[in-house]
């Protein structure tokens, strides 16, 4: 499964934006490119991870990580 950086605080209705420096180079990794509908995982770095599914939203032009709460896992620190 690849992993791309996200940040709770670009949170948008349906998920979180990805379009941060750190989340385009996740992307960059990813072979031939990110699809809609792919099961990733998302990361904060020390803090927390998740699974997700990627979709595209035209209205922010960006790819968007639809979290799958049940998978929270919290690093570090106890929620």
């Amino acid at each position: 499964m690849h992993r791309i950086y996200f940040d709770t605080n670009e949170a948008v209705e349906g998920g979180y934006g990805l379009w941060l420096a750190a989340s385009k180079m996740d992307f960059n990794r990813i072979p031939n490119g990110p699809k809609n509908g792919m099961h990733i995982g998302i990361y904060m770095t020390g803090e927390l991870e998740m699974e997700a599914i990627l979709f595209f939203m035209p209205e922010y032009a960006a790819w968007i990580a639809r979290p799958i709460l049940q998978t929270t896992k919290y690093l570090g620190w106890v929620a």
